[in-house]
């Protein structure tokens, strides 16, 4: 007897609301940069709860939609264009938890981390 198992793959991408952003407001946070991709960098690196103080209301508001009260919107999902999957052989395992309690022996995957 041998157990198999069906994995599948898909995308799925979501988007947040647009937020305007002055980047003049984030010199005083020490921002140097010239660029949208400095900007964009420093943003991205940027702790909310850090700045929350030293910001206006607007610009805290406007940050909050991509760094805190995200609402999310579904962009892309591609489990209705095609299926990316693969079979797997093994046994149920409860030890191996992080792939879903089951132990893979061999996979028709052909980027198997299996050897």
């Amino acid at each position: 007897m041998y157990q198999l198992r069906k994995l599948q793959t898909y995308t799925i991408v979501e988007h947040s609301q647009t937020a305007n952003l002055d980047p003049e407001k984030f010199r005083q946070l020490g921002y140097t940069g010239n660029s949208e991709a400095e900007f964009l960098n420093f943003i991205s690196d940027l702790y909310y709860d850090d700045v929350y103080n030293q910001l206006d209301s607007e610009t805290r508001s406007e940050l909050s939609k991509i760094k805190e009260d995200v609402d999310w919107t579904l962009q892309y999902d591609s489990t209705s264009k095609f299926e990316n999957s693969w079979y797997v052989i093994g046994k149920d395992n409860p030890e191996y938890k992080r792939d879903g309690e089951f132990e893979t022996y061999h996979s028709t995957e052909q980027d198997s981390f299996l050897s």
